[in-house]
């Protein structure tokens, strides 16, 4: 597959064109606002045509900048000419168009003068303008007006949502696993091994054409989601044939240019996956068959290749991005025929952030005078490299207006390689403790590919409109050879705190324990899914006032996945009750030498002393496969009355089978396996009400049913030990689907030229909601269903010019504020959990916050191309992981986060050149723990503790794009 995309992006990375001007747009009808497919656009002095296909859609390239005039016919309506329209070489124009019925005109032609092109609409407002469902997004030119590097980046920027751990959304206060993750309109699996979450970091931002989350359900729509679904769509075919060329670098300020800890790896990890210097060595037997007798394990542990454990310093270097990108349209008598575009990003960035941790003997304090005790305080320094590779590869053919056939492929590939160093103290509070030093050796590689075929039909004799999608997704994430050190020694706080004497802290007689020297594990997760929807719908009118369009479809997804575990640590061999006596000075030896060939097995036969024997300690349920089918069936209509009234309601079936298998606990016995079987039927209705008082105001009023199920891993009884955060997840096979009732109200006004105001109002009611919680052993975090919850809030959003104010104003002052333009949203969200968790006083749900505040600002020239942005984002405190009535709820801190980016145009606007600053403030994130039986109250000692601080550099970028 990757030569494929290689060899046709090749073919046409060299076919270029110079830029010309580019008309798109949409006619419909002015009085029900139906698309009118087979409407002839034309501008007669050019001699060029187009016409409108099943979704009333027009484009029409190769323009001159002149001003044009256009021509809109359609039979039985009245013609309509638009004079004066001016293109921008830039990007393509798009324009509505109203037409009337010939009853209300005879017929007659209708002359419209356009006088400036910033009066027409752009495309993603438009789209949100006509969208039968309440939805907000990102288009391609804001994205590149910021310096966001991935999709996580630019999911911040929408309405109401927020980034959690730099790579999972959370839409209007409800967590990652309460939305669902499309790609051009086809679903994505989960992409993480340990939670229902889609890793949104894995898709460069240069390759989207825009994102956008629909926030309220249709019959036409998954049923399992309650924040929002938010679906990626990659680049189009463009107007022209192109080719371009970016290049770009970056400084991070406490990290570029200081010591990087590493250790050896493969050599391909730049290129995002490992050579298979990582992988888990051929001599090593099966789970089932994997030696139980000391001897064995000490011969094992010889025969097994030993991995290099050390731990080497080098200087960071600067971060580095690239991207190729070409585009191929050809045209058949003048309209688009054949479209090709293909993409080529790699992205190399370099980290380094320091964490302080803490955690407590308990979750409350003795008393209300008392502290509470400390139980451990680690300082971790984390050296990362993260290398992305994007490869777009879509193309498409336009039969003829009523027939096209689109095909779009998407690979990438992310590592993520972490040196984690952690240094600190157990039993801080005693004069005697013990001082730790620990090294986690990590490296995690993510694979995706994405295919779509799918296509659009209109057939006009039966005016019938036939919609399907043929996909398949595959995921793989893979964690090959982590390694961890565990090094200790007994001291006091009086002595010299830089004495290095560490002995490792070893596993003795097979003893098992996530703070042992000598642990390694490999994961493997493997899940593939196929997916096909297909509808039909045929509009019927009765009269000028009236259509009606009634549709039916079906959705079928299939998914599976196998995850492969297998753990292991290098144990002491000898001790108590064996004639082998363990050769205890091995254990002061530092990490770059204590495990090696020859410290394996009986390293003195004529003195009985030996080294290290290899012991698996993969727990009994940590493999798993697992497969699910959905079959969903759906019947909706979409009524139109004039211009000013719309409702779209039906019902959608699914019915879920979902199966995960796992060993039985006494399998090394039995040689059996356990299987969880669960089956649901839900009937999902909808309703949305759309009342447009004029052409430029939408009020909207919806309600729906929506459902969240338990992902596999959720359901699988096997612990898995997460170094960073030091907690152990564990799975619940007895997690219930939730359900949930949405009811939303929202107030639109587009005022022109991408302009929007829009307020919302929306309510949820949970049942059986789903929440990692901690357990009563504080280091052990679970999953559990919460009987009842509620989520509500109020969404805020503007974006427009200040040219808006000053129209036909040519003055100094009119021309400047026509080039700026303000935007920002804001969501206020309360929440409340009902009984089941332990806590002793209402909390919000796990994942929400008060508040999401995004802003900006942006003044761009469209003659000169120069750009300046300043984007800013914060968040309101949420529940990391939900309490219990030991260990109260672990709680993440606001944090303001601004972005600044500057960017000129040259040479007719070929080149462009950018500077963009990420972070400017680089303040804390801080995780702070309530150990009280009240609400939080950040930033009082006598309320929280601290839990976890982290900081971050500031990283400055420049970037040079050329087009072609």
């Amino acid at each position: 597959m990757k030569c494929v995309f290689f060899s046709v992006f090749c073919i046409i990375v060299f076919i270029g064109s110079a830029q010309q001007g580019s008309l798109r747009g949409k006619v419909v009808d002015s009085k029900t606002g139906e698309t009118l497919p087979g409407a002839i656009v034309q501008i007669e002095a050019l001699k060029k045509a187009a016409v409108t296909d099943f979704d009333g859609n027009f484009s029409i390239s190769g323009l001159p900048m002149d001003s044009l005039k256009l021509s809109i016919s359609y039979i039985s309506y009245g013609t309509k000419v638009l004079n004066g329209i001016l293109l921008n070489a830039k990007e393509p124009l798009y324009i509505n168009i109203a037409l009337d019925p010939a009853d209300a005109q005879q017929l007659n032609e209708v002359v419209v003068e356009v006088k400036i092109s910033k009066e027409n609409n752009t495309a993603l407002v438009l789209q949100q303008k006509n969208n039968a469902s309440v939805s907000d997004g990102v288009s391609a030119e804001t994205i590149k007006r910021t310096p966001d590097r991935n999709t996580s980046d630019v999911l911040k920027r929408v309405s109401g949502a927020s980034i959690q751990d730099n790579k999972f959304a959370i839409v209007r206060g409800l967590n990652d696993r309460y939305n669902a993750a499309f790609l051009n309109g086809a679903p994505l699996p989960s992409s993480e091994s340990d939670r229902k979450a889609f890793a949104f970091d894995v898709f460069p931002s240069n390759m989207l054409d825009n994102l956008v989350i629909t926030k309220t359900a249709r019959p036409d729509l998954p049923g399992e989601f309650a924040g929002g679904i938010i679906d990626i769509s990659t680049k189009g075919i463009p107007e022209n044939n192109f080719v371009s060329v970016s290049v770009g670098s970056g400084y991070n300020t406490i990290t570029t240019g200081q010591q990087q800890l590493f250790y050896k790896g493969g050599n391909t990890d730049w290129l995002a996956f490992d050579d298979g210097t990582r992988a888990l060595p051929a001599s090593i037997p099966s789970y089932s068959d994997f030696p139980t007798s000391l001897t064995k394990q000490a011969d094992l542990a010889k025969q097994v290749p030993v991995s290099d454990w050390g731990v080497y310093q080098k200087q960071f270097m600067p971060n580095f991005s690239s991207q190729v990108s070409a585009g191929f349209n050809l045209k058949r008598k003048d309209q688009e025929f054949i479209g090709i575009i293909a993409s080529l990003s790699y992205n190399s960035t370099r980290s380094f952030f320091e964490t302080e941790r803490v955690s407590y003997l308990s979750g409350r304090p003795n008393s209300d005078t008392d502290p509470l005790l400390k139980d451990k305080y680690f300082n971790d320094a984390t050296y990362q490299t993260q290398n992305l590779i994007g490869m777009l590869l879509n193309s498409s053919i336009k039969i003829n207006a009523y027939h096209s056939i689109s095909l779009k492929n998407l690979y990438t590939l992310n590592s993520d390689d972490r040196t984690i160093r952690r240094i600190g103290t157990t039993t801080p509070n005693e004069d005697n403790q013990n001082i730790i030093r620990s090294t986690a050796l990590w490296f995690t590689q993510n694979t995706i590919l994405s295919q779509q075929l799918s296509g659009e039909h209109y057939f006009p004799n039966s005016k019938l409109k036939f919609q399907w999608n043929a996909a398949r997704a595959d995921v793989k994430r893979q964690i090959p050879n982590l390694r961890r050190h565990y090094y200790q020694k007994l001291t006091k706080i009086s002595n010299d705190p830089s004495d290095t004497v560490y002995k490792a802290l070893l596993s003795l007689n097979n003893s098992t324990s996530n703070e042992y020297s000598g642990i390694m594990l490999w994961s493997d997760l493997n899940e593939k899914l196929y997916s096909f929807k297909g509808d039909v719908s045929r509009s019927f009118k009765y009269n000028t006032k009236l259509t009606i369009e009634p549709k039916l479809g079906c959705f079928i997804q299939n998914r599976s996945r196998i995850f492969d575990y297998r753990q292991f640590v290098y144990s002491s061999l000898g001790g108590a009750g064996s004639s082998i006596r363990f050769a205890d000075s091995l254990a002061a030896l530092d990490e770059n030498s204590i495990f090696n060939s020859s410290s394996m097995g009986i390293i003195d036969p004529q003195r009985n002393i030996g080294g290290f024997k290899l012991v698996e300690t993969t727990q009994q349920q940590s493999d798993y496969t697992a497969q699910s089918k959905l079959t969903a069936a759906y019947a909706m209509m979409d009524l139109r009355y004039t211009e000013w009234f719309r409702l779209v309601t039906g019902l959608r079936q699914e019915q879920y089978f979902q199966q995960i298998q796992f060993r039985d606990p006494l399998y090394m016995v039995n040689k059996k396996t356990v299987s969880i079987d669960t089956v649901y039927n839900d009937i999902l209705p909808s309703v949305n009400f759309i009342l447009s008082p004029n052409d430029k105001t939408n009020l909207r009023l919806s309600y729906a049913r929506t459902l969240n199920r338990p992902e596999f891993r959720e359901l699988a009884p096997f612990i898995f030990y997460d170094f960073n955060t030091q907690f152990s997840l564990n799975g619940d096979p007895k997690l219930q689907r939730a359900l949930i009732d949405n009811y939303d109200f929202r107030t639109e006004w587009f005022p022109g030229a991408g302009q929007l105001i829009s307020a919302s109002l929306f309510y949820k009611d949970f049942t059986n909601p789903i929440e990692l919680f901690q357990s009563q052993n504080a280091s052990q975090i679970s999953y559990t269903n919460v009987a009842k919850a509620y989520n509500r809030g109020f969404e805020f959003e503007y974006r427009f010019q200040l040219g808006a104010f000053y129209k036909n104003d040519s003055s100094l002052l009119g021309k400047l504020f026509d080039r700026i333009t303000l935007f920002s949203n804001i969501a206020i969200i309360n929440s409340q959990v009902g009984e089941g968790t332990g806590a002793t006083y209402s909390r919000p749900l796990q994942g929400q916050s008060p508040y999401v505040i995004n802003a900006g600002i942006s003044y761009y020239d469209l003659q000169s191309g120069f750009n300046l942005s300043i984007n800013y984002n914060r968040i309101g405190q949420r529940i990391y992981i939900v309490g219990n009535n030991l260990f109260q709820e672990i709680w993440e801190c606001p944090r303001d986060v601004i972005d600044f980016q500057i960017s000129r145009m040259f040479f007719n606007k070929k080149l462009e050149i950018r500077l963009n600053v990420k972070d400017l403030l680089a303040q804390p994130l801080v995780f702070v723990q309530n150990y009280t039986n009240a609400p939080i109250r950040l930033n009082d000692a006598n309320t929280t503790a601290p839990f976890w601080k982290q900081t971050f550099g500031r990283t400055i970028g420049l970037q040079v794009n050329f087009k072609f």
